[in-house]
């Protein structure tokens, strides 16, 4: 079902600009004052004028449809991410990689495989399109149980042929004193479960995004980084449905925190 023209959204220059300042984290407030309207609601009403409505979600303009264009759905309105689209696109009859790839902005579809295997998933030639990747944690695990277990029963049987005619509660009692040298370091295991799992299991004990009232006045601060960094902001703003703005100011209060200016920061926070 082909979308009327009367309804297609205008991408005009200050279209463009309003849609890349939503993407730089700035707020439609700050950009009314930008383009000279008193509120927002000006910039609201200008992007209707052009087929555009607000999505609160997602944190920007999207385009209004009188009748939905089921393609145009599935590229902008349901996938909140970059991953999502490309797993929409395979579901597409005839969808090949390398179209995928170019639909998406990706130099190939060498490029895309990439991507996504930096996200978790991995191509199925059965499925035809990209799957999570499941199950290392489990085996790793489990490679795990069982290294203990093996080591564990191969001691277990040393002792027995040194103990010789002992019974087996003696045998066991003698295991059981051989592990207990072994207690503090278990404590302080499981004192730092939390940075343990961090580190051997990325993802696992993944923590929820803190949140700051900092005290000040909201002001414009341009940075240049690499694209590829930008890209990543983005995307989490999208998938975790928090703002740019809360991005940097949580990195920028953990940065203050870990590398000298703790009491600095503190003392700002208290402030508030």
């Amino acid at each position: 079902m082909a979308m009327p023209v009367d309804k297609k959204p205008i991408y005009d220059k200050r279209v463009n600009e309003i849609l890349r300042g939503l993407a730089e984290g700035k707020s439609r407030e700050e950009l009314a004052r930008e383009f000279g309207h008193k509120t927002y609601k000006s910039l609201d009403k200008y992007m209707r004028q052009r087929n555009f409505t607000w999505d609160g979600r997602k944190g920007t303009y999207v385009p209004l449809y009188s009748r939905v264009d089921q393609e145009q759905v599935e590229l902008s309105l349901v996938p909140s991410t970059k991953v999502a689209r490309v797993l929409a696109l395979f579901k597409k009859e005839g969808a090949d990689a390398r179209t995928v790839a170019k639909q998406l902005g990706f130099q190939d579809h060498r490029e895309l495989a990439t991507y996504m295997k930096a996200r978790g998933y991995e191509w199925s030639s059965e499925k035809g399109t990209y799957v999570k990747v499941r199950g290392e944690v489990e085996q790793e695990e489990g490679l795990e149980v069982e290294v203990l277990e093996n080591a564990f029963v191969g001691g277990q049987l040393e002792a027995e042929k040194e103990q010789g005619s002992q019974s087996k509660a003696a045998r066991r009692g003698g295991i059981g004193g051989q592990l207990e040298r072994f207690l503090p370091l278990l404590e302080l295991l499981e004192r730092n479960k939390d940075k343990l799992i961090d580190a051997f299991l990325p993802g696992a004990g993944v923590a929820k995004v803190p949140r700051y009232i900092v005290p000040g006045i909201a002001t414009v601060k341009s940075v240049h980084m690499m694209n590829t960094l930008r890209d990543l902001v983005v995307e989490y703003s999208l998938e975790k449905n928090i703002s740019q703005r809360e991005i940097f100011e949580v990195a920028l209060i953990e940065f203050f925190r870990k590398y000298g200016y703790e009491r600095e920061v503190e003392t700002l926070l208290k402030s508030s």
